[in-house]
């Protein structure tokens, strides 16, 4: 659309506009509010950003542990020693300023409570939100009775579980304690494909994982033997022997955990195939019993049940977690044999495991180990 015409142009001199001649602005420069330094593209000012002047978030450390943006439940009393901080020059508990050498005594103080703690420095602040759920001495000691008790049953059924986990919620404190093993037994029922269990075979790997979680907290034998159990099944073997009392399950990880580093596997029986008493029989499921049983043996005794283990990896279930356990002593056992054909049958296992980072090295060893045979 063009001016309306007035006529004002006809009845008055030019004012020397039409002299001017139009010039761009000059172009944008971005400035880095740390130096002072200049660029033309923000993409090169973001970068130099994230180089020369990179912003610490200011960090929590529990019990050598980083806590994370998301909720974190605590189940055990924060001592002083369990608190660092890093990168932090203001520490706020819901909203309310506390100095540095009052945070762990605040925290040690928490028992059934959330708060927020915010931490800030001169760049950044990070909020965690910290759920404190600290069980009752005596409530502990009644979810482990009330497990003894479900023990000398010597049968798992899910109105088993259930008797137990309604005897339990009498030790609310505890909560977390008993619901995670509850989540382990149903996640073993479900692994065995036991007929009233209600879940498909597959959704033990969620009900273990949960349970893990939740059991993490609780440093007392059962929860520790839940969760060796859990890490030995997840082929987590250095943290399934750190985490195991005593027995066949620990003697079991550290000798798959030699393998995985290129150790050779042990040459005597080392150990008792059962994991122990009425216990931890409840909590050991059959396939694991079975693995624990076949680890029991040395070098000559595998050799002798060759094809026994072979029966056993083709057995297991591909793919599944299982399966890499059964492979490994499968394949020790025939490459303990003198025959060319059982040595064809274990270079045939070590290659399936030759691309996979956690058996590699020792896919390697034994095969080299072939080759000088």
């Amino acid at each position: 659309m063009g001016f309306w015409h007035t006529g004002y142009a006809d009845f008055h001199a030019p004012t020397g506009l039409e002299d001017y001649v139009f010039s761009p602005p000059p172009p944008v420069r971005f400035v880095c509010e740390h130096c002072a330094e200049t660029f033309e593209d923000f993409e090169e000012l973001r970068r130099h950003r994230f180089e020369q002047h990179p912003v610490r978030q200011p960090g929590l450390w529990l019990r050598g542990r980083a806590v994370g943006a998301i909720r974190q439940i605590i189940t055990m009393p924060i001592q002083a020693g369990d608190v660092r901080l890093q990168d932090v020059s203001r520490c706020l508990i819901n909203g309310e300023a506390v100095s540095f050498k009052k945070i762990a005594q605040r925290l040690s103080e928490m028992r059934n409570e959330c708060l927020q703690l915010r931490l800030e420095n001169d760049d950044a602040s990070t909020v965690f939100e910290l759920d404190f759920q600290i069980a009752d001495e005596r409530h502990l000691k009644g979810v482990e009775k009330a497990f003894l008790d479900l023990a000398g049953e010597k049968q798992l059924t899910a109105e088993a579980v259930g008797r137990f986990s309604r005897s339990c919620e009498e030790f609310s404190t505890a909560r977390l304690y008993w619901d995670g093993i509850c989540l382990y037994l149903y996640g073993v029922m479900a692994k065995e494909r036991s007929p009233d269990s209600g879940l498909h075979q597959t959704q033990y790997v969620e009900h273990f994982l949960r349970a893990e979680d939740e059991l993490r907290g609780f440093d007392r034998r059962l929860a520790r033997s839940v969760r060796a159990l859990i890490a030995f099944h997840f082929n987590r073997f250095d943290e399934a022997e750190l985490l195991a009392p005593e027995g066949a399950l620990r003697h079991a990880a550290s000798a798959f955990s030699g393998l995985l580093q290129g150790l050779p596997w042990h040459f005597d029986a080392a150990f008792l195939p059962s994991p122990g008493g009425v216990v931890e029989n409840l909590l050991t499921d059959q396939d694991t019993l079975q693995i624990l049983s076949d680890a029991s043996h040395g070098v000559v005794e595998l050799k002798a049940r060759a094809a026994e283990l072979v029966a056993h990896q083709q057995n297991a279930t591909k793919g599944g977690y299982d399966q890499m356990k059964r492979s490994l002593l499968a394949a020790e056992a025939l490459a303990a044999c003198e025959d060319d054909a059982s040595h064809t049958q274990a270079r045939k296992l070590a290659r399936e495991l030759a691309g996979k980072p956690d058996t590699h090295v020792w896919a390697e060893t034994i095969l080299e180990r072939l080759e000088r045979t």
